[in-house]
């Protein structure tokens, strides 16, 4: 029996824990803004979703909370999921979210089955039939260019901003899968701490994230900047001793040193993959190498740390913001193909 080819909208999301990525057929990638809404206390109704709603952490009154659905790869709150969801695909269709004939959900490793079936009951809710839920490791992977459906072995290590995750992939599946919550948030954090406790200041979330974007480096061999030859941040918060605003200068050693630190477990986890892995995959690691994608693998000698530590080839994503989405664009295309297809 023949299949027939869908006719409405192919789409494809990467539910990420830091930022959600819209693929949309014909358009390419429409949305990616942070993961993160603002939602009016009183009437209950969303208020702003992204970029916007990221803009105002540290900085609403208490009329207006802000949210993030996915925290640590786990969801915190399915119905805020649903909402962000929502509003979002509802900004991009005009009220059309009925031309969506199939859509791909790419998702942490982390979440269980009874969360997966509830964001799948959800998207039906939205009047999305046709629904796939994809490991966000798996999808980066393709997106990457990987060829997966050979009978070779593959690491990827996606280093997102709520986990980490580990996959080994042969067959077109996911062999082996390790997830943990050292990653991009997890920094933020252990930055807010280390400058509270050397610094006696406190910063927030943003200033956090800033600090370790301009910083971050797992090499001595530090980048030079021409403004500032030491690689310093300035940060601004409230001095723990007076309650009153001060500026602290942060440097690139200390930061490095922090996450040198942060990185030990995911130099243990990484270890304990390769050592579960079948070992017919595990030779192929020698000529395949590992592959890094995520926003944090972008941090400066992180390529040479995970050599260091594995002894095999490691290669960057060319495009590790946007590897997941891109790979949901793959598997649609896929998709497509197989309802060409006879059973």
């Amino acid at each position: 029996m023949k299949k027939k080819l869908l006719k409405n909208l192919a789409v494809g999301i990467d539910l990420g824990t830091s930022n959600l990525l819209i693929y949309v057929e014909g358009e390419g990638t429409v949305f990616n803004e942070p993961s993160i809404l603002a939602m009016d206390i009183a009437t209950k109704t969303v208020v702003a979703v992204g970029k916007e709603a990221s803009s105002l952490v540290g900085k609403t009154h208490d009329k207006v909370k802000i949210i993030k659905p996915l925290q640590g790869g786990v969801v915190s709150d399915i119905d805020m999921i649903k909402e962000i969801l929502f509003f979002t695909l509802e900004k991009i269709f005009q009220s059309k979210i009925n031309t969506i004939g199939t859509l791909i959900i790419c998702i942490p490793s982390e979440i269980t089955d009874t969360e997966k079936s509830a964001i799948i009951e959800l998207t039906h809710g939205l009047g999305i039939g046709d629904v796939l839920i994809e490991e966000e490791v798996k999808a980066a992977a393709i997106g990457c260019g990987l060829d997966i459906h050979t009978p070779q072995g593959h690491l990827v290590v996606d280093i997102g901003g709520g986990t980490t995750d580990f996959g080994v992939l042969s067959l077109g599946e996911v062999v082996l899968s390790k997830s943990i919550k050292t990653a991009g948030d997890y920094f933020d954090k252990q930055i807010i701490d280390h400058v509270k406790e050397a610094h006696k200041l406190e910063i927030g979330l943003q200033t956090a994230e800033k600090i370790k974007i301009s910083l971050a480096s797992l090499t001595g061999n530090l980048p030079v900047d021409e403004e500032n030859k030491n690689l310093q941040y300035k940060a601004m918060g409230r001095d723990l001793v007076s309650g009153l605003p001060k500026e602290a200068t942060i440097t690139a050693k200390e930061i490095r040193k922090l996450l040198l630190y942060c990185f030990e477990n995911i130099k243990a986890v990484t270890i304990a993959t390769l050592e579960a892995t079948p070992p017919e995959l595990a030779g192929d690691l020698v000529d395949n190498g590992i592959l890094l994608s995520g926003g944090c693998s972008q941090i400066p000698g992180i390529k040479e740390y995970f050599e260091k530590i594995t002894h095999v080839p490691v290669h960057i994503s060319e495009s590790p913001m946007t590897a997941v989405v891109d790979g949901c664009k793959k598997l649609l295309k896929a998709e497509k193909k197989y309802y060409l297809g006879t059973l």
